[in-house]
């Protein structure tokens, strides 16, 4: 994917401002040039991500209370808005990109279209997978589908927007671009992103939702627009009001 340079600079510093080249031109090239500059950007960015999507801010900060008085998965909702704020803001400010760099470019007809068609292969899948290897039930979904309908349609659009930006937008794109390829930077993202559900769910999570996780990263590559990651993404957790309905 070519990349562009504006002919302008970014205020006093002089340092210009890259853009992504044409969409869907070749899904492998990186939306940006990974450049020198960019490796304290990439190293903050690591560690908004480890600070807060690894609960490890509690820890350094034992004064700091971000829960709202909330228990389980529920309690670092603000925490991880918190985090992908951060993580914007080390794209605008360290990397002095704009947001497209992250795929946050207005979602088309037919990106909407893709997620929607992505959404229906995962929960074909899923339903299969359940039906020949059930799931059996463990502490993690008793954990959220015990939050109600509320708490547990809060918790998908918090999964949906602020994982998408953490894992898509950013690891994906930036290892994409220090890797000089979307897919390897995509591989290893998705690695990033499946270790934390199989240890919160189980291993019977890969059987039954892994494909859904390739379908949100197979959206990212063939549409790169993050809008319809997020789409999926909420799409294909929202089996999830079953049992908290039922329950």
């Amino acid at each position: 994917m070519a990349t562009t340079t504006q002919g302008g600079t970014n205020g006093a510093t002089g340092a210009t401002q890259e853009s992504p080249g044409p969409w869907y031109t070749r899904v492998n090239d990186p939306t940006f040039r990974f450049a020198p500059r960019d490796v304290v950007a990439l190293l903050a960015g690591l560690a908004v991500v480890l600070l807060v999507y690894e609960a490890r801010v509690n820890d350094i900060f034992p004064g700091l209370d971000l829960s709202l008085g909330l228990t389980g998965p529920a309690s670092t909702t603000l925490l991880k808005w918190v985090g992908a704020a951060l993580l914007l803001a080390v794209v605008l400010v360290l990397e002095r990109r704009r947001l497209a760099t992250m795929l946050l470019v207005r979602p088309t007809g037919k990106d909407v279209s893709f997620a929607v068609y992505a959404f229906g292969v995962a929960i074909v899948w899923s339903w299969l997978a359940s039906m020949i290897w059930p799931q059996g039930a463990n502490e993690g979904q008793d954990s959220i589908t015990g939050l109600g309908v509320g708490g547990v349609l809060i918790l998908l659009i918090t999964a949906a927007v602020t994982e998408e930006i953490v894992y898509r937008g950013y690891l994906a794109e930036r290892f994409g671009a220090l890797l000089r390829s979307r897919w390897i930077g995509a591989a290893v993202s998705l690695a990033i992103f499946v270790v934390p559900h199989v240890v919160v769910f189980g291993p019977s999570w890969l059987l039954i939702h892994l494909v859904g996780s390739l379908a949100i990263v197979t959206v990212v590559l063939v549409r790169c627009n993050l809008w319809a990651a997020m789409l999926t993404h909420l799409l294909v957790n929202a089996p999830i009001l079953i049992p908290t309905i039922l329950g």
